[in-house]
């Protein structure tokens, strides 16, 4: 009995369900589009909210730019403290909430959801999302916060091996923690350029040391984790906020590199140093003294 044509080609099947599974999630990602642009249209409360958000300079709302490992996690907790709650609760109820947002006392916030950043019916808003591929609204005051790339680096390392506190939202995944099994060198070999130059990245996909001076440029504060208590003050002065830092995500655990490794990453991390060279030149980002 004939069980109809069959095709010679052994990898025939396999890319017909790779084509399949590409489908599925085009139509996941396109019913989920369709849900969230109708929660953000029937749900005023955080347009009637944002309605009355003005800062000194006329801006409307504070979006971060957030590097991983240069302390934007702290920054966040500072802000989210603003509505009188634990911080903490209020990052567990917008890990938790499908649309990545929540309200506490009279600010709202929102994290990582890229058509609720772009709409700008928040107070404060953050992702690790690159600055191109992340559309604001007029009058966002943006941030960023830069650190050392050798040290940011080696915190980045030091949290993958140690992983986080249990209590913590969004936890790295098991999958980039495999990474540093082998040790410094061999997390080296596999780490992505992405991942390994995050700060030249988060302005530049191309990796383009001058494209991501322009965009560092257009921001509205910058500063260093090494003058993270300075910097925050600064802000919270200018934006006329009582910001309070809240130190997050503190890795107990620092990695001892060798001379070798050092020089290695310092040759991986020439892009960078050059950024933060020209940042200083320029009088946009002067890098912290002392």
């Amino acid at each position: 009995m004939g069980t109809g044509p069959r095709s010679s080609d052994p990898n025939a099947l396999p890319s017909r369900r790779r084509a399949l599974r590409r489908t599925r999630v085009r139509l996941r990602r396109g019913a989920s589009e369709v849900r969230t642009s109708w929660e953000i249209r029937t749900d005023p409360t955080y347009r009637r909210l944002a309605e009355g958000y003005e800062l000194p300079d006329g801006s409307r709302r504070v979006y971060c730019y957030h590097v991983r490992k240069t302390a934007g996690t702290s920054l966040y907790l500072s802000f989210m403290s603003l509505g009188g709650e634990d911080p903490m609760d209020v990052w567990r109820r917008i890990a938790a909430s499908r649309l990545q947002r929540t309200i506490s006392g009279e600010y709202s916030f929102v994290s990582n959801t890229r058509s609720l950043l772009a709409e700008g019916a928040y107070f404060f808003g953050r992702s690790h999302r690159p600055a191109a591929d992340q559309p604001l609204p007029p009058k966002t005051f943006t941030v960023t916060v830069l650190r050392d790339p050798i040290e940011r680096v080696r915190s980045y390392f030091d949290y993958l091996v140690a992983g986080d506190d249990p209590s913590s939202p969004g936890r790295v995944a098991t999958r980039e923690r495999r990474r540093t099994w082998g040790g410094f060198d061999a997390f080296l070999d596999v780490v992505p350029a992405t991942d390994l130059l995050n700060q030249l990245a988060m302005f530049s996909e191309r990796h383009d040391v001058s494209e991501a001076v322009d965009r560092i440029a257009a921001c509205s504060s910058v500063f260093f984790t090494e003058d993270f208590a300075g910097g925050l003050a600064a802000l919270g002065r200018r934006l006329e906020l009582p910001l309070v830092e809240r130190q997050a995500r503190v890795t107990g655990t620092r990695s001892l590199l060798t001379d070798a490794q050092v020089e290695r990453l310092r040759a991986r991390l020439e892009p960078e140093y050059e950024l933060l060279r020209l940042l200083g030149e320029g009088g946009i980002a002067p890098a912290p003294t002392g």
